[in-house]
């Protein structure tokens, strides 16, 4: 990416940012915006009654509910908390990932194939959960207005602490692997900043949590097994 085209990048960041962040404190789930409330259902991880993460039955993935577990950090140590992350004795945690659809590169355009604004929800989970899941819109329209009437970080669905701000990928930018793709939650826009930079992190799983069965289940299936065969060798005596 040229130096003029980090730097519209750089400021779509901070303009949106500035410009939306004021309503972000107010972002719930909002009725009726999206399709969260259908494919998005809540999961008790740890047996406590209270929702730890959501499986989103259209990525066939599961979300963290707390959007800012571990706060702001660059990417390697956001890579290493998500990989390590361990909840309700569940692991196998990430960060969203992106599919680079490469050349001509990231132009930071306002109707991109997979960066800038209105990027296809295709191209990445967060952009999927944004746009699709959440409902979200573009602060900048397909003809480049900014300002686009109901933009923004306007619904959260059931999430906690989703922040209005850049969200890495664990998909590192091709073109230069000193960045990553990352994702601009009160602007809408999927691009590619430094590694080093300070952004926010959350984790997703494959699958359904609600299929891996904690440890103590695995425990009770061991004594199981032990007691089974231990009847079948006192029959064949």
């Amino acid at each position: 990416m040229t130096s003029r085209l980090k730097t519209r990048a750089a400021l779509g960041v901070v303009v949106a940012a500035a410009t939306l962040g004021a309503g972000l404190a107010h972002a719930v789930g909002v009725p009726g915006q999206g399709t969260w409330e259908a494919t998005l259902q809540p999961r008790d991880i740890n047996g406590d009654t209270v929702t730890d993460a959501f499986y989103d039955t259209v990525l066939n993935i599961t979300w963290l509910r707390n959007a800012n577990l571990n706060g702001a950090m660059n990417w390697s140590t956001s890579n290493t908390w998500a990989n390590t992350l361990v909840v309700g004795g569940v692991g196998g945690w990430r960060l969203p990932k992106v599919v680079d659809t490469g050349p001509p590169g990231c132009d930071f355009s306002y109707l991109g194939t997979d960066c800038g604004f209105n990027v296809q929800p295709t191209t990445g989970e967060m952009a999927h959960l944004y746009y699709l899941t959440l409902g979200n819109k573009a602060f900048y329209d397909a003809s480049g207005i900014g300002g686009q009437p109901g933009s923004g970080l306007t619904n959260t669905g059931g999430f906690q602490n989703l922040q209005g701000f850049v969200y890495w990928s664990g998909t590192e930018y091709a073109p230069d692997q000193s960045n990553a793709w990352g994702f601009n939650t009160p602007g809408g826009s999927q691009f590619n900043l430094a590694k080093s930079s300070s952004s926010y992190a959350l984790a997703v799983r494959p699958g359904d949590v609600a299929a891996v069965p904690e440890p103590q289940t695995y425990a009770l299936m061991l004594v199981g097994i032990g007691a089974l065969t231990l009847a079948l060798r006192r029959r064949e005596r």
